[in-house]
C-alpha cells in the first residue's frame, strides 16, 4: 500500500492536529487568510505580507514580509500562524520575518501586482499629511482643520482634503454646507477645489448625495478613494492636509497606495480607551510605511491629561502638543467659524501655533524669526 494518499483520499480526510494527512497549498493559504495583523482588520494574505509558502507533507514554511516598530508584532504573528496551521494538521511550522518585497506579477497580466506599484506623487503638492485617530469622537476633524489653518498662518500654501467618506464634517467646520452645489469640474472631469478661509478644500461630503456610504464594500471604497485623491486640480501647495476617517480600515490603505504620503499626525484624547486605539492607528501608519510625525492630545483637562504623552512614548514619536478643552470650539464649529481664526490668542489657538511649527520643522522647514526690513 502506498504511503502517499490518493487525491480523493486526501480531499476527504479531516485535517486535525492529530492527523498525518498531507496538507496542500490551498488549505494552508486559506488558514493563513484568517490570521489578522495585530491592531488591523486586515489579514496577512490580502495585505500582501505572505512572500513565500511551501508545504511538504505536514511541514510548512512561511515567510512574512513587513517592517514594524514594535518588535512584539513579529512574535504575535508567528504564534498566530502556528496556531492556525496546527489546527489544520501541520506538525512543524517554520515562520520567518523578512523585508517586504513586491509580489510577482501574474504571467497573464502586464500590470504589476505590487499594491504600491501605481502610487503617485501629486504633481502640484509638495507634502501630503494624513491626520488619523484610532476611534471617533476625539476631535480629529477639528484638529485637521485647525492644523491646516495654523500652517497657512505660518506662511505655507496649504490645502485640505476631507477623505472621511463615512462622516465628512470638514464642510460644516469651515462653513461650506452647500458645497455640492458649488463644486465644479474641468472638461476632463478633474475636480476644482472650493475656497474656505483661504484654504483650497475638497470633501467627500460634496459628492455623497443621498446615498449612504455605510453599505459600501471594501473594493468600492478603495476605488473611490484612489479616484478622489488623484482627481482634484490642486493649486501649488506646500502641504495638503488629509482628514482620514477614524479606525484602521480600507481608506488609509487605499490612500497610501494611491498617493505618496509624507507623514501622519495621530490624534488622541486623555482617556485610556482613546490611547489604546490611537496606538493602533500609529502602528497602522508604520505598517503602511508612513512616518508618524507626532501625536496631538485633544480636549485635555476636561477628560484628564497625559494620554498624548503615553501614546507618543509607546510609538516613540514626539508629542506635538496638548490642546486644552474649550467648550466654545463646539459652537464655533457648528457655525463654521474656526477657533484658530476667531480667537487667535486663545490657549486653543496658541496650541495649534506650536503644533503647526513642529509639523513644518518635521517636514524640513526652518522657522526664521521676523526681522526689520533692510
Amino acid at each position: 500500500m502506498s504511503d502517499t494518499p490518493g487525491l480523493a483520499e486526501a480531499a476527504n480526510s479531516q485535517a486535525t492536529p492529530g492527523d498525518a494527512a498531507a496538507l496542500d497549498i490551498d488549505s494552508v493559504r486559506a488558514a493563513l487568510s484568517q490570521v489578522m495583523y495585530p491592531g488591523l482588520n486586515r489579514d496577512i494574505v490580502s495585505f500582501g505580507m505572505l512572500t513565500h509558502l511551501s508545504v511538504c507533507g505536514t511541514q510548512v514554511k512561511v515567510n512574512l514580509g513587513f517592517r514594524a516598530r514594535d518588535p512584539s508584532v513579529g512574535a504575535k504573528l508567528k504564534d498566530a500562524v502556528r496556531e492556525k496551521l496546527g489546527a489544520i494538521g501541520a506538525t512543524l511550522v517554520a515562520v520567518e520575518i523578512v523585508d517586504p518585497a513586491p509580489a510577482p506579477a501574474p504571467p497573464h497580466r502586464a500590470r504589476s501586482a505590487d499594491p504600491w506599484g501605481d502610487q503617485a506623487q501629486l504633481p502640484t503638492v509638495r507634502h501630503v499629511i494624513a491626520v488619523g485617530a484610532g476611534k471617533g469622537g476625539v476631535g480629529k476633524s477639528t484638529v485637521a482643520v485647525s492644523l491646516a489653518l495654523a500652517l497657512a498662518d505660518e506662511g505655507l500654501r496649504v490645502g485640505l482634503l476631507d477623505a472621511d467618506i463615512y462622516g465628512p464634517s470638514v464642510p460644516i467646520l469651515l462653513g461650506i454646507e452647500d458645497g455640492s452645489k458649488q463644486v465644479q469640474a474641468t472638461a476632463d472631469k478633474q475636480i476644482l477645489p472650493l475656497m474656505a478661509h483661504g484654504l483650497p478644500l475638497i470633501s467627500f461630503g460634496f459628492f455623497l448625495g443621498e446615498g449612504s456610504p455605510a453599505i459600501w464594500r471594501g473594493p468600492m471604497v478603495s476605488k473611490a478613494v484612489k479616484q478622489f485623491a488623484r482627481g482634484v486640480v490642486w493649486p501649488e501647495l506646500d502641504i495638503l492636509v488629509v482628514d482620514l476617517p477614524p479606525g484602521t480600515g480600507d481608506i488609509p490603505l487605499s490612500l497610501a497606495q494611491a498617493i505618496k504620503v509624507s507623514g501622519a499626525v495621530v490624534v488622541t484624547q486623555p482617556q485610556r480607551l482613546a490611547v489604546v486605539e490611537a496606538c493602533k492607528a500609529g502602528e497602522m501608519f508604520g505598517t503602511l510605511e508612513i512616518p508618524v510625525l507626532g501625536v496631538v492630545e485633544n480636549m485635555s483637562g476636561a477628560f484628564g491629561s497625559g494620554g498624548g504623552k503615553r501614546v507618543s512614548e509607546m510609538l516613540d514619536v514626539p508629542l506635538l502638543g496638548t490642546v486644552p478643552f474649550d467648550d466654545a470650539v463646539v459652537s464655533e464649529g457648528d457655525a463654521g467659524i474656526p477657533a484658530v481664526r476667531a480667537r487667535r490668542g486663545s490657549p486653543f489657538s496658541m496650541a495649534f501655533v506650536q503644533i503647526a511649527r513642529q509639523v513644518a520643522e518635521a517636514l524640513g522647514w526652518q522657522r526664521v524669526e521676523d526681522e526689520a526690513n533692510e
